[in-house]
């Protein structure tokens, strides 16, 4: 038996993996992501003689279209340099696009009041969890770096990082109050759906690694730069509605701040220093002449 065989849930040997590059199997799972939800913007959520409704409509286009094809490009730019960070830049891009499906897909299928959802609901929540287990794989199955090894975000960048996604899941929470949001079946599932991108700058603070500061930094700058563009395109519709992820101005500046420290700590990044021992620290096992 090999050594790889002896560790539990170790991946197939790199020789024997049909996909031998980290970079290439990430660019891989954005573009099966970003395709779906493409895919589901040609499929109507409500087709009704006097009622139509696709995220591919105007003017929530930017948010299935315009960023999974963004994300393309760009996973396709890293997979070619064999660039993790580039990679996970692209999938950071789908994330709020993930979020938007899934919220208004998961309104209308458990909403009493949507009684002619049609097949583009499940279309829709069918991409938006594709994206949710693309963006849990990377943080589950991605190494995390050695200590005293490999550079890595400071400290105080992880500790921001977290901070900041806890204000951004504070916000939703209080723009979804303000909004007077009906709490029930279809609201809960919306709003899961919703803390997609406060959820994925959770994790990079918490798992401190440079690809993860570049996936909440492009995940933070999508929402902001989605949101500007569908208020562009419809003014009427305000910032804390649905259709712009309940963002609100407060989860705006927000985004704004967690994407500048996301690219900061990526560049400012180091070595961490080791754990110093305790100076007080005396083993009891040990023999004292004392004794």
């Amino acid at each position: 038996m090999s050594e790889d065989a002896l560790i539990a849930g170790a991946a197939a040997p790199e020789g024997h993996r049909w996909i031998r590059s980290t970079a290439v199997l990430d660019a891989g799972w954005v573009i099966v992501a970003a395709l779906a939800v493409i895919v589901s913007s040609f499929f109507a959520l409500i087709d009704l003689p006097n009622a139509s409704l696709r995220t591919g409509d105007e003017p929530l286009r930017f948010f299935v279209l315009g960023l999974p094809v963004i994300a393309i490009v760009v996973s396709i730019v890293g997979m070619v340099r064999g660039s993790v960070a580039v990679v996970a830049a692209a999938t950071g891009i789908v994330a709020p696009a993930v979020a938007f499906c899934g919220s208004l897909g998961a309104s209308l299928l458990l909403s009493d009041a949507s009684a002619f959802a049609d097949v583009g609901v499940a279309i829709s929540i069918a991409a938006a969890l594709i994206g949710v287990v693309m963006l849990v794989r990377w943080f589950v199955y991605h190494p995390m770096p050695l200590l005293g090894d490999q550079s890595r975000p400071v400290p105080l960048a992880g500790r921001v990082l977290a901070v900041l996604g806890v204000v951004i899941a504070v916000i939703l929470i209080v723009t979804s109050i303000v909004g007077d949001t009906r709490w029930e079946t279809a609201s809960v599932g919306q709003s899961g759906f919703l803390f997609t991108v406060a959820c994925v700058v959770m994790a990079a603070g918490i798992t401190r690694t440079i690809a993860a500061a570049w996936l909440a930094c492009t995940a933070c700058a999508a929402q902001v730069v989605a949101v500007v563009v569908v208020r562009f395109e419809e003014s009427t519709i305000p910032l804390d509605s649905d259709l712009a992820l309940r963002t609100g101005l407060a989860g705006m500046a927000a985004l704004v701040v967690a994407a500048v420290v996301a690219a900061v700590g990526a560049v400012n990044n180091a070595l961490d220093p080791d754990p110093e021992p305790e100076a007080d620290a005396v083993e009891a096992w040990r023999w004292n002449l004392d004794d």
